[in-house]
């Protein structure tokens, strides 16, 4: 019944949120951190002695100190006048050297928002959906440096989260209420390598792998009554992920990122899928991102004055979407990319801001839609557990 009102939903029922995360899981594998956001996938290249990316483990190697940082993130989603926000705890880590050559890090951040609301107007009723959740990654790093110009990593990302889909379906004679909840867990495998080529070039790569995609241990069931169905449901769609990242250090102060990343989602991911079915015709495609940016360092991270201590970067990101109608006709994301820092005097904490400002369109059959996100973000560096010269 619930497959069978879905599939009729997603033919002809206009959408009150964003269309394109109800087709499918919504944003997956976003980058979250502040900086992050406001460079693009370029980041997997970039390391240097005041600020710690979580983005590739092999950036690990060489650490001086200790790094703790997190990041508040805020989406905005705008279709047909109608403006939704979402607004949460993005990304905590730490990370810390290991001896000379070797890196560890320990992180956790949001990957994928499952949160909808919507409501049809059909002929035979009204149909309302209710869907909370999302998708939390634990993770585990560990770099080690193979030579000055080398270094690899390997990182165990576990998936953690939960859904609660609540379908009501009302008409002059019925009222009835479905509810979809249950537990997601899954595990994937990073392997990283970083690289300089040259004085002026640093090159990064990253290879996320799926080995136990998440999987959905839950109910279907009508409230209010003993019926219910088990689900133990794969999510087969959940994609292998590739980066790689070239920075460009024009000057001390300069520098130039170039990003790509590939997403590759199985073709059939969601034909025995319960809870996320796609209208006839659609399909996932693989997602090629671009993302060019310039980044300008502080002047002087120490300096009195606070505007030698502010730097920023900006850019834009061009890629494509993950679902598609037909496979010559693919939905495209442009988005503008920016973000300040500034640094305490004390050269351990850097205060980030970041804005992604963008729109999604390509399809006819689904309206534009604009998108911001603005995330806050804080690093805090120091030197611990140093020996104390007493008198």
């Amino acid at each position: 019944m619930i497959r069978l009102l879905l599939l009729l939903v997603l033919n002809i029922a206009t959408f009150g949120q964003s269309a394109y995360y109800r087709l499918g899981y919504g944003d997956v594998f976003p980058t979250v951190g502040a900086f992050e956001s406001s460079v693009g996938e370029g980041v997997v290249a970039w390391q240097d002695t005041t600020r710690f990316s979580n983005s590739n483990p092999a950036a690990l190697p060489g650490l001086k100190q200790v790094y703790f940082g997190g990041s508040l993130g805020s989406k905005f989603k705008s279709v047909s006048a109608n403006v939704t926000n979402t607004t949460r705890l993005d990304q905590v880590g730490i990370a810390f050297p290991v001896g000379a050559k070797a890196g560890l890090s320990l992180g956790v951040g949001a990957i994928t928002d499952l949160e909808t609301i919507y409501e049809f107007i059909l002929a035979a009723g009204t149909l309302q959906e209710d869907t909370q959740g999302g998708i939390w990654d634990y993770q585990l790093g560990l770099g080690y440096g193979i030579t000055p110009t080398l270094s690899l990593g390997l990182k165990f990302h576990l998936l953690q989260g939960a859904i609660r889909r609540q379908t009501t379906f009302r008409s002059d004679d019925i009222n009835e209420l479905y509810v979809i909840k249950g537990n997601i867990s899954g595990k994937s495998l990073e392997l990283g390598l970083l690289t300089q080529l040259g004085d002026n070039v640093t090159l990064g790569l990253t290879a996320k792998y799926p080995y136990r995609r998440p999987t959905l241990d839950g109910r279907d069931s009508l409230a209010g009554t003993e019926t219910y169905i088990e689900i133990d449901e794969e999510l087969k769609a959940w994609p292998t992920t590739y980066k790689l990242g070239l920075v460009y250090h024009r000057s001390k102060h300069t520098k130039f990122v170039v990003g790509i990343e590939q997403q590759l989602f199985s073709e059939t991911g969601f034909d025995e899928s319960r809870i996320f079915t796609l209208p006839q015709g659609w399909q996932t495609m693989p997602v090629a991102s671009l993302q060019v940016s310039m980044v300008r360092l502080a002047a002087d991270p120490i300096s009195r004055s606070w505007f030698k201590r502010v730097g920023w970067q900006t850019g834009l990101s061009v890629k494509n979407y993950y679902l598609a109608s037909s496979a010559d006709q693919l939905i495209s994301e442009m988005a503008l990319i920016s973000g300040l820092n500034l640094g305490l005097r004390n050269g351990r904490s850097i205060f980030d801001i970041s804005g992604e400002f963008g729109t999604r369109s390509g399809e006819e059959s689904l309206p534009e839609e604009l998108f911001a996100r603005i995330k806050f973000g804080i690093q805090v560096n120091d030197t611990w557990f140093r020996k104390v010269k007493r008198r």
